[in-house]
């Protein structure tokens, strides 16, 4: 058997274009042809190893390595996981071609052991693979969803000291905790001394989107910022009387233009139907 072990690696050394090829036509799910060869000698090394233990580390470094290539490349993970299963397929049937052409004297237990060491071989490396591919899809997703939190809070300063955070769309406790954190970093980094926060672009006001409001209130009280809520609506203006919150201690206005212009900044139609600020 050891002999045949040898002689069916070097077999699948020696069809490996052959193998590439075949890859790369039946299927997109895959690495590049350049990366597609230390795959097949890895398997080809656990496929027919005598202690394919000391081999695994080379196999699920391609594994690895393929996920990270997918995952950059966004291919969806189930078209992947086609494209290793088609290379499963392609193993078995060049074994067989193996014990029929090359080592005639293989018997039916022989193909059976390599077929059972083949899809052991490739389950572990889908698992890899889907592991590998699961940790850094979800790492882009993180980043991604802080960038989005970032840009749905943008504090825009309008002057060496004072800033405005316009708020668009609804709130739920997971945008507010990232509204919080990102425009109080950036208040701090700019150094305001002023920050309007205009709220005309929320479409639903209630206890807890005014629980948050109050919570960067007294962020920015803390952190010495004064700050002024403008555009509260008056069906949510209804809301808060009825909630029986008490905005007394609160500055607030109408308008963002309103309370903008109350700190001497003036708004100014261009000749192309643009406004600017100026104060």
């Amino acid at each position: 058997m050891k002999n045949k072990h040898s002689a069916l690696y070097h077999y699948l050394i020696k069809r490996s274009d052959n193998i590439t090829n075949q890859w790369l036509s039946k299927t997109s799910g895959i690495p590049s042809a350049d990366k597609a060869k230390p795959y097949i000698r890895a398997v080809a090394h656990l496929l027919t190893a005598h202690q394919p233990e000391k081999e695994w580390e080379e196999a699920l470094d391609c594994a690895r390595e393929m996920a990270r290539d997918r995952a950059a490349s966004q291919v969806p993970i189930y078209e992947s996981i086609n494209g290793i299963n088609v290379f499963r397929r392609i193993i078995i049937d060049e074994i067989g071609m193996f014990s029929h052409e090359e080592a005639p004297e293989s018997s039916k237990s022989d193909v059976l052991e390599w077929s059972r060491r083949l899809n052991l071989i490739m389950d572990e490396i889908i698992g890899q693979f889907m592991t590998e591919y699961d940790l850094l899809t979800m790492s882009q997703l993180k980043t991604q969803n802080e960038m989005i939190h970032e840009l749905s809070a943008p504090v825009i300063p309008i002057s060496s000291h004072i800033g405005v955070l316009p708020i668009i769309g609804e709130i739920d406790t997971h945008r507010a905790k990232g509204i919080l954190e990102s425009a109080l970093e950036r208040c701090a980094g700019l150094r305001l001394s002023h920050l309007f926060i205009d709220i005309s672009g929320v479409p639903i006001i209630d206890t807890m989107v005014v629980y948050q409001l109050f919570r960067i209130l007294d962020t920015t009280k803390l952190l010495g910022i004064e700050a002024t809520i403008s555009g509260i609506r008056p069906e949510m203006a209804q809301t808060v009387v009825k909630l029986g919150i008490d905005f007394s201690n609160v500055k607030t206005e109408q308008n963002l233009a309103k309370a903008l212009s109350k700190k001497g900044f003036r708004i100014l139609e261009e000749g192309d139907g643009t406004y600017k600020n100026t104060v």
